[in-house]
């Protein structure tokens, strides 16, 4: 597919996989601040120009990146789409709202993994290898190896981060699928008066965690060496 794209034609696509990178980078960074960066179907949406005139908008990043490279002009739209009648992206619209100017559309791109895949073939990136089924995504993983730092204390419920606890824990079925039932909820509760009363909620591992974590820790730590954690071994 890259060997039959023209030289503007791959700038295009380059510029692309170029911001979608970092689209990801910005979404890991945020998994990792135990911030929820929303679904990659939104954050791979990237955005490529603006309906108005200049100077009400700034150019995009993929467009200052194709301005100084030299094949920004105005027959941008006649190779996007030449790129999405290829299968290599998707183009969408939305409105946003500029100062001075109010509600505008905007264009958005989204890599399909072809796109990606012929992206990276023309960079010659060797393709990522898939994760084995049995092993959990670095954010699951992180999650994971803090909640069994956190010992019988338990992890806080607002600690968890976006949705971990419900393929984690025990009694969710995320996706009509049992989840993986690695971390379960405790209440812990206070005397008061007379009565009993819960303060809040914690996560601690379970049997089947811990049996994950001794068989694969090793797998974990070469696949994903940003996550760091303190638990005994074995668990």
């Amino acid at each position: 597919m890259w060997e039959g794209l023209n030289i503007r034609q791959r700038a295009y696509l380059l510029a692309c996989f170029h911001e979608d990178r970092e689209a990801e980078l910005r979404a890991r960074a945020a998994r990792a601040a135990f911030r929820d960066p929303g679904p990659a179907s939104a954050w791979r949406k990237l955005p490529f120009s603006m309906k108005t005139e200049l100077p009400f908008a700034d150019y995009t990043t993929i467009q200052e990146r194709l301005r100084e490279e030299g094949h920004l002009d105005a027959g941008a739209g006649a190779t996007l789409h030449a790129l999405a009648r290829g299968g290599l992206l998707e183009i969408t619209e939305d409105r946003v709202d500029i100062p001075q100017v109010g509600l505008v559309h905007r264009v958005l791109v989204e890599l399909t993994r072809a796109g990606r895949a012929c992206a990276r073939a023309g960079l010659g990136i060797a393709p990522t290898p898939r994760r084995p089924a049995h092993l959990l995504s670095e954010r699951l993983w992180r999650n994971l190896a803090r909640v069994a730092e956190a010992g019988t204390d338990g992890r806080p419920e607002g600690a968890m981060g976006g949705t971990s606890r419900f393929y984690l824990g025990v009694g969710y079925r995320p996706n009509g699928r049992p989840s993986r039932g690695y971390i379960d909820s405790f209440a812990v509760r206070v005397e008061k008066g007379r009565g009993t009363f819960v303060l809040e909620y914690r996560w601690r591992i379970t049997e089947a965690g811990r049996q994950h974590i001794n068989a694969h820790r090793s797998e974990y730590q070469s696949r994903y060496p940003a996550v760091q954690f303190s638990i005994p071994d074995p668990l």
